[in-house]
């Protein structure tokens, strides 16, 4: 699809202060200016065990929602984008297996494009639908900008032109595959931005080359509860990375430049019992595929104080804090730009992939049961007093 321009994202970073006066221990890990609370409930939830097809979902890739309310539902296994209506009843389904047009295979992610449209994404390009009352009506096919890249599953949004942004991968010159950026231009070539250099996308990770009779490879070993590197994108093409261990938030703007969101100095909360249980596991299970006689990391006392960051309908970001183990809650402190505006709580029981579709008053994710039943949630969030 055209040439490709590499680059890295390097920017002058101003300083935005977002919190201050930090506190050691979980039950006040830091302090940040008093803003509007949101606290949320789910009031729906759709899916079932057993009962009619359109309720059972396979494995939830996506939840997205339309101007009037209805939920848009990537399943897995059956390549369908299902469509409810705002009270959970079933509307119509479009797309199912295949590769002819209006046909889906591995789909991941989907998103509204500049005209309304609904793009999809699968493994080796986008279908666009035009959703109507009872049935969609497929519109075109683009082949991904990732030329010969195949089985990509991340997420695509549109830029302040309304072109296609794509995440995905692009090898360094020693084989190791690094997150970018490819936004197809006007005349269909592809402009690339690495998004972050080689030893910040793989902290707390390491590559050991191991041999196992005539096979011989590399193994990505990483550290149980470390930090991890993170990034979320909206529409107009702001986005966001950062490392969880610190709330230190690099947020890139449309014409490159990139300001500092800096929260409070938060520890993380510590490692409960089972989490050390959980991460011992872990650490046997690298041994078991390595040649490694020792592991590279240990186990941390704490978790890192951040867990994931995306963006909101009106592109806010939402920096969602690490919780601690049991807790029944998620809490995220949300951004305008690069100002503290609002923390919103939802359920724990909201899951965290697929990422949530949210706005300012209500929240898309799934939940999950103990047999491992998914259904889709919606969360509506009221002010706290």
């Amino acid at each position: 699809m055209g040439s490709f321009r590499a680059r890295t994202a390097i920017a002058t970073a101003l300083l935005v202060t977002a919190g201050c006066d930090g506190r050691d221990g979980d039950e006040n890990p830091g302090t940040t200016p008093e803003v509007p609370t949101y606290e949320g409930t789910i009031d729906l939830e759709i899916g079932a065990m057993d009962g009619d097809d359109p309720y059972l979902f396979s494995r939830i890739e996506a939840v997205a929602a339309d101007e009037r309310g209805r939920m848009i539902v990537a399943d897995r296994q059956s390549n369908e984008i299902r469509v409810f209506e705002p009270d959970g009843v079933f509307a119509f389904h479009f797309g199912g297996y295949g590769e002819g047009p209006g046909e889906l295979t591995d789909i991941c992610c989907v998103e509204f494009g500049p005209d309304g449209d609904l793009w999809v994404r699968e493994s080796e390009r986008f279908s666009v639908f035009r959703l109507g009352e009872t049935d969609a009506e497929y519109q075109m096919g683009l082949r991904s900008p990732q030329m010969g890249v195949t089985g990509v599953m991340a997420p695509f949004t549109f830029d302040e032109l309304g072109r296609l942004v794509a995440i995905g991968h692009l090898y360094d010159d020693d084989g190791v595959s690094l997150d970018t950026r490819y936004r197809v231009l006007r005349d269909g070539t592809v402009d690339t931005l690495v998004m972050a250099d080689r030893e910040r996308q793989s902290v707390s990770q390491e590559t050991v080359p191991f041999e196992r009779g005539p096979f011989r490879g590399v193994a990505y070993v990483s550290q149980p509860f470390g930090a991890r590197w993170i990034h979320a994108h909206a529409n107009g093409g702001v986005w966001a990375e950062a490392v969880t261990s610190d709330y230190s938030i690099n947020y890139h703007s449309p014409d490159d430049a990139v300001a500092l969101i800096e929260g409070p100095p938060l520890p993380g909360p510590t490692l409960s019992p089972a989490e050390r249980e959980r991460a011992q596991v872990q650490i046997d299970r690298d041994l078991g595929r390595t040649d490694l006689a020792r592991h590279p990391f240990g186990i941390p006392a704490r978790k890192p104080p951040l867990a994931r960051m995306f963006f909101d309908r009106d592109s806010r970001l939402w920096v969602e804090k690490t919780a601690a183990d049991g807790a029944p809650m998620r809490e995220a402190d949300v951004y305008e730009g690069t100002t503290l505006a609002a923390r919103y709580r939802w359920p724990r029981r909201i899951r965290e992939f697929p990422t949530p579709w949210a706005t300012e008053s209500v929240l898309y994710g799934v939940t999950a049961d103990s047999l491992g039943v998914q259904r889709v949630a919606r969360v509506r969030f009221t002010p706290t007093p």
